[in-house]
């Protein structure tokens, strides 16, 4: 740094680095086609930027950034594209996470002290892993993955609590109306109740998702699917459907129609899963858009890009609109119950 006082001060590659979130906007413009795309956002001042990092990043994205987006003034807009009088959009907010250690160490990648992602996706799905790191996410302090927790937060709360909801549910209600969501009739109080309860989330879980308290946003969506499971526990449609069979199809709509809600609730988390059960459910569009692979070739010669299409499905932040009679696919369970013997097996691959 050429600034007295501070002559043996290095910043290294972090000063260009952060200049990758503007020229990577510009660059997917122009990918898009939409050369002039990226302004919506880097020349709105009611444009939103989030920047998601841990801790030990915080003085690159919350000082050295916003001051070279500062020091840039309209001088940007002006020389680089022709846009007069536009500053750069500073950054809205930078939530930052604490450290995640591992079984109680500091995380190491040299001493393979780690969690490596392929390598648990050859013996797991990826939803319980999206699962354990949100609620176990350092966001107001250091956290440990402890095997032992993962183990007992996958069978205990993803399969007993969700995954074994949605599950039963399904298959019920395929099983016993041919494989179409029951014709309800008239709904009960305690249906419409529970279905209010639910559909109350999309404030709820929305507010926390907003103001990046994403383990609070996770805790509240799984707190609704408990109350789904109090409300099938005390209407039990599985003894209901034997003498009244009307009774029966109205408490399984009644699910079917909270879990469809629930599915989008939880989907920023456990995206894999919400869309099988999207599917199950017998809707033919994806929830989520499609990631690929493309070659560009432009001044700095040939290199790959991960692009995106988006879904066209929009606005689906929104309660259930399950209509009656609408076919379903043959549900299977959404998460694996895992064998207590995991947990030794994966620490004897710790550091070795």
């Amino acid at each position: 740094m050429p600034i007295d006082g501070w002559e043996g001060k290095s910043l290294y590659v972090w000063f260009e680095a952060v200049i990758g979130y503007l020229s990577a906007a510009i660059e997917w413009s122009q990918l898009n086609g939409q050369p002039d795309a990226w302004k919506d956002w880097w020349f709105n001042p009611q444009a939103k930027s989030y920047y998601f990092i841990g801790k030990d990043n915080i003085p690159f994205h919350a000082v050295i950034w916003p001051a070279q987006l500062t020091g840039a003034g309209e001088w940007f807009g002006k020389l680089f594209s022709g846009d007069e009088g536009k500053k750069l959009t500073l950054p809205y907010d930078v939530p930052a996470n604490e450290f995640m250690n591992l079984e109680g160490e500091k995380i190491s990648g040299s001493r393979n002290w780690a969690v490596w992602g392929l390598d648990f996706l050859s013996r797991y799905d990826p939803d319980p892993l999206r699962y354990y790191l949100t609620v176990n996410m350092p966001e107001s302090k250091d956290t440990d993955w402890d095997w032992d927790g993962f183990l007992r937060r996958n069978n205990d709360e993803l399969v007993a609590t969700w995954g074994n909801l949605a599950n039963r549910v399904l298959s019920f209600a395929y099983k016993h109306w041919e494989g179409h969501v029951p014709e309800p009739g008239e709904l009960r109080s305690k249906d419409q109740e529970i279905l209010r309860v639910v559909e109350a989330g999309f404030q709820s879980v929305g507010e926390h998702i907003q103001a990046v308290r994403l383990r609070a946003a996770l805790g509240e969506g799984m707190r609704l699917a408990s109350e789904v499971n109090k409300y099938l526990d005390e209407a039990a449609p599985w003894f209901e459907i034997k003498t009244d069979k009307e009774a029966a199809s109205k408490t399984i709509y009644t699910a079917l129609k909270a879990i469809d809600s629930l599915k989008i609730l939880l989907a920023p988390f456990l995206p894999f899963t919400s869309e099988k059960l999207h599917t199950y459910l017998g809707y033919s569009e994806s929830l989520f858009g499609e990631q690929f692979t493309e070659t560009q070739h432009d001044n700095l010669g040939e290199h790959t890009t991960l692009r995106y299409r988006p879904s066209l499905n929009e606005n689906q932040w929104a309660p259930s609109q399950l209509q009656p009679g609408k076919g379903m696919n043959q549900p299977s369970p959404l998460y694996r119950k895992l064998e207590p013997s995991i947990v030794e097996e994966e620490r004897a691959r710790l550091g070795s």
